[in-house]
């Protein structure tokens, strides 16, 4: 797992599907004739291996990789049922067309629309909008088959020495490969990374769809990259705090060497600890510590990077500046004041004297908190260890000198000091 997360930097996330994928056209002719002797395999196994990807994120909070695993079943489908007859034939030819527009276009979608189940309406919608597309291409391709015939010795321009994907499409899939694999490196989110890598693998097969079988090689290839990221995905989840279910400090140091250049830091703790210890005994902050968790598990923005270290909560805000995330921070510190904290009673164990009647039955308490945060955004010259280290100091120093409730403390690098 160490060597998983080496591979998941940003330049390494970037050139290393590249790479695979630049061998697997250089040597799938020499393994076409044991990929054909079992072809019956090779041809079953992205449904087997998509199949999987989106059984793992059947749970997942985020599950876009989900629905991207989806759309490549559909695409691999039509590849399989409608496009095993040669690209000569107008309708075929059609298809071909269609299929090399709606999937890259459905890829990129993906990334702008918030899906947080795969169990949900928008799983329905998803299937409802490809059967559409499904159906508006078999139109297309019933009604208008001379009509494209015409019109793609006109505009689109196909070199059958290169590629049977017409220039035109060659070129727009290869801006949005580009395009994807851009935000893959800038943002270090996992829905941009299945999306360049789906991309990249789709928009290969469709320039050399005249190879044989290289649209089971290729969707068998993409699969596997998704499963290692799951996979990797589901190992980080593993480490995490018992108390809060968020990430622990193990999570925390491997999110800090795959920080961008621009970020901003911040760690919340409880006002006035001492006080609520001293009235309902230690084993309340445990208990708000969790009723606040809960509350910042809520903003789903916030949970990719949400982290719960030495008894703060930390929270990373990627291509953001300070003004930005004090809107945010703001916010949660009003939905966390708001909010009643129900507390455990303390239960004791009854003197040989008492009886169950005279036993008094402990009841739950609800009291209400309130939070401070110390912020403190990149700098050049600092790493992600010292950023994270003057949001914490920041916010030490300025409670021990103002005892103000719901407070927010900047870094001295950055503009203010207080707000």
């Amino acid at each position: 797992m160490p060597l998983l997360s080496r591979l998941h930097s940003p330049n390494t996330r970037f050139i290393l599907p590249l790479l695979i994928t630049a061998l697997m056209i250089i040597f799938h002719p020499f393994f076409t004739p044991l990929v054909v002797t079992y072809s019956q395999l090779w041809i079953n196994l992205p449904f087997i291996l998509l199949g999987a990807v989106v059984i793992l994120n059947y749970k997942q909070p985020q599950a876009q990789s989900g629905f991207i695993a989806i759309i490549m079943l559909v695409a691999y489908s039509v590849i399989l049922y409608w496009l095993q007859i040669s690209l000569v034939n107008t309708d075929t030819k059609l298809i071909f067309c269609l299929l090399a527009t709606l999937l890259p276009i459905n890829l990129f979608l993906l990334r702008f629309i918030h899906l947080p189940k795969l169990l949900s309406v928008g799983t329905g919608v998803l299937l409802l909008l490809l059967m559409i597309q499904c159906a508006i291409g078999a139109t297309i391709g019933y009604f208008y088959q001379q009509d494209f015939s015409n019109w793609q010795h006109i505009h689109l321009f196909t070199y059958h020495n290169i590629s049977s994907l017409p220039l035109l499409l060659i070129i727009f899939n290869l801006a949005v490969c580009c395009g994807a694999g851009a935000l893959a490196v800038k943002y270090h989110r996992r829905i941009d990374r299945h999306i360049f890598i789906c991309s990249l693998l789709t928009t290969t097969t469709f320039i050399f769809f005249h190879y044989q079988l290289i649209s089971s090689s290729a969707f068998i290839l993409c699969a596997l990259f998704l499963l290692i990221d799951l996979t990797y995905t589901h190992y980080q989840q593993s480490f995490r705090d018992p108390l809060t279910q968020l990430a622990d400090h193990r999570a925390l140091a491997q999110a800090l060497t795959q920080l961008p250049s621009n970020y901003t830091i911040a760690v919340f703790d409880i006002d006035n600890p001492t006080t609520i210890i001293n009235k309902h005994q230690s084993q309340a902050i445990n208990d708000i510590q969790g009723s606040i968790a809960a509350i910042l598990t809520e903003q789903t923005q916030l949970s990719p990077h949400l982290y719960f270290v030495a008894q703060q909560f930390i929270v990373i805000f990627e291509h953001k500046k300070i003004a930005d995330c004090q809107v945010i921070i703001e916010q949660l510190q009003q939905a966390i004041a708001s909010e009643k904290h129900t507390i455990a009673p303390i239960i004791i164990e009854p003197q040989p004297q008492q009886t169950a009647t005279t036993v008094k039955k402990p009841r739950k308490k609800a009291i209400k908190v309130s939070v401070s945060a110390g912020m403190c955004s990149a700098n050049t010259e600092q790493t992600t260890a010292a950023v994270l280290q003057q949001a914490i100091d920041v916010l030490q120093t300025a409670r021990q000198k103002n005892k103000k409730k719901q407070q927010i403390y900047i870094a001295e690098n950055n503009d203010d000091t207080l707000c």
